[in-house]
């Protein structure tokens, strides 16, 4: 799994005023892409699953905590999760959500093998325990 910074810029083209947007990754060369809105309430579990797919877990608001052991189960890690954050799973990786707060959440499926990760910052330091 990897937690990734969403850049963010306000938008000012087209006499737009008063927008700020979040940018996910470019899904490049995909066959199949499916964006889906979760909304969790707080305490609310989306549970352990593989991911079918290259998926991308973007928080628009509220606070959760994701946790992944990996394809084969062997690597379990634990972070906190915000809004302008988002949680990149590998095909196969055996992952769960949790909301500490009611949380809404972009979710974005693709049968792509990568992400343009141009502007989004890998966030370091170690899983929760």
């Amino acid at each position: 799994m990897r937690i990734i910074q969403l850049p963010a810029r306000e938008i000012s083209r087209f006499g737009s005023a008063g927008v700020d947007m979040d940018f996910l990754p470019q899904v490049l060369d995909a066959e199949r892409t499916t964006v889906n809105v979760a909304r969790i309430v707080a305490g609310g579990v989306l549970g352990e699953h593989p991911a079918t797919s290259l998926q991308i877990f973007a928080v628009l608001a509220g606070e959760g905590v994701v946790t992944s052991r990996g394809a084969n189960g062997d690597a379990d890690e634990r972070w906190d999760i915000e809004p302008g954050q988002a949680a990149v799973w590998e095909p196969g990786e055996i992952h769960r959500t949790t909301a500490t707060t009611d949380l809404l959440a972009v979710i974005v499926e693709t049968s792509a093998d990568t992400l343009a990760l141009r502007d989004h910052d890998l966030l370091a330091g170690p899983p929760l325990d």
